[in-house]
């Protein structure tokens, strides 16, 4: 047997030549023990001998196999902790959605059953509130919803006659345009601007009345907050969002007509053709999904303003928050009913 002494301490520049004359030795076949001089070995000199221990005819004395075992069993417990670390992070992140979903849902649950009973109890609920919300959230939003749905009708248009003036398909025109207002474009556009105009004011609004403990004080004086704030704001949404979709309508199928009639399509014929191509079910679906947008829009806004906590950063970030989820949700909604609808 052979016995190769090692230094307790080998540099960089050291270890590839003993790392030479080792593995020259051992693939001559012959026993090899190491041994270790001058105290506890360094970081590169156990790397060196871990490496050498996987052939049959190398040997280490019991300190220095202890020494390595003990090393090697320290890499796999930091291994393992780093996977536990990782299935913790896991578990904290589902646990932490889950109660998202199901505290939104809760508030949402809540603000309808509130909002209906007040048709027979009106206790808790101001004079005038919900005509004044109705006045905020529909009436101030008219113009805004107008002008952009307007130009959205004029922009598709455009684009869909040049395409169809290749073809001498300038009287379908009507068709498609009435078709993408009234069942897509006039909720999904009348729902991303009152996410981002009247949604972002609710969040800010309740945000701050619980960083200003406002909130607290309602339930002190035997208040049910969220029947308080909510219910005159829902009733507003319910009767003002179907108004605002059908004006919607009206304005892209005139921004359509605009350009229809630029392309020699007559205004009674444009007109007649829509009428023959909607039934009343596309009127009816997109009132529903107005409706689902707007108790969507209210609920995210609602839970994203009472689960504020901080200052005014956090009220600042709660609004942001729940314009993006809200106009993600109202996209993922409108998917759901063109799958169920359309499909």
């Amino acid at each position: 047997m052979e016995e190769i002494k090692l230094g307790n301490k080998i540099s960089y520049n050291e270890i590839s030549g003993i790392e030479e004359n080792i593995l020259f030795l051992i693939k001559s076949g012959n026993k090899i023990e190491i041994t270790v001089e001058g105290g506890y070995p360094n970081s590169l000199c156990r790397a060196l001998i871990r490496k050498t221990l996987k052939y049959d005819n190398v040997n280490v004395n019991d300190e220095l196999k202890k020494i390595i075992n003990f090393d090697m069993e320290d890499a796999e417990s930091s291994t393992q902790k780093k996977k536990e670390l990782l299935l913790e992070k896991i578990g904290t992140s589902v646990i932490e959605n889950w109660n998202k979903i199901y505290f939104f849902f809760v508030i949402m649950v809540d603000m309808i059953f509130y909002s209906f009973q007040t048709i027979f109890n009106r206790k808790f609920i101001m004079k005038n509130d919900i005509s004044r919300n109705l006045y905020y959230i529909g009436y101030k939003a008219i113009n805004i919803v107008f002008l952009l749905a307007f130009l959205i009708g004029l922009t598709i248009t455009v684009q869909a006659a040049l395409q169809m003036a290749k073809f001498g398909g300038q009287g379908y025109l009507a068709t498609l345009i009435g078709l993408a207002m009234l069942k897509e474009l006039g909720p999904l556009i009348t729902a991303i601007i009152i996410s981002g105009r009247t949604g972002s004011s609710i969040a800010a609004e309740i945000g701050t009345m619980v960083v200003m403990e406002e909130v607290d004080a309602l339930q002190t004086m035997g208040i049910k907050p969220l029947k308080f704030i909510l219910t005159p704001k829902f009733w507003a949404f319910t009767f003002a969002m179907p108004i605002l979709t059908l004006i919607a309508d009206l304005a892209g199928i005139v921004g359509g007509m605009l350009v229809a009639t630029a392309y020699n399509v007559p205004v009674g014929s444009f007109m007649s053709s829509i009428l023959e191509s909607l039934t009343f079910s596309d009127i009816f679906w997109g009132t529903i999904k107005s409706l689902a947008f707007a108790w969507t829009i209210l609920a995210v806004a609602s839970y994203k303003g009472l689960n504020v906590r901080g200052g005014s950063d956090a009220v600042g970030r709660a609004t942001t928050e729940s314009v993006v989820v809200s106009i993600f949700l109202v996209v993922a909604i409108d998917a759901i009913f063109s799958i169920l609808l359309y499909t």
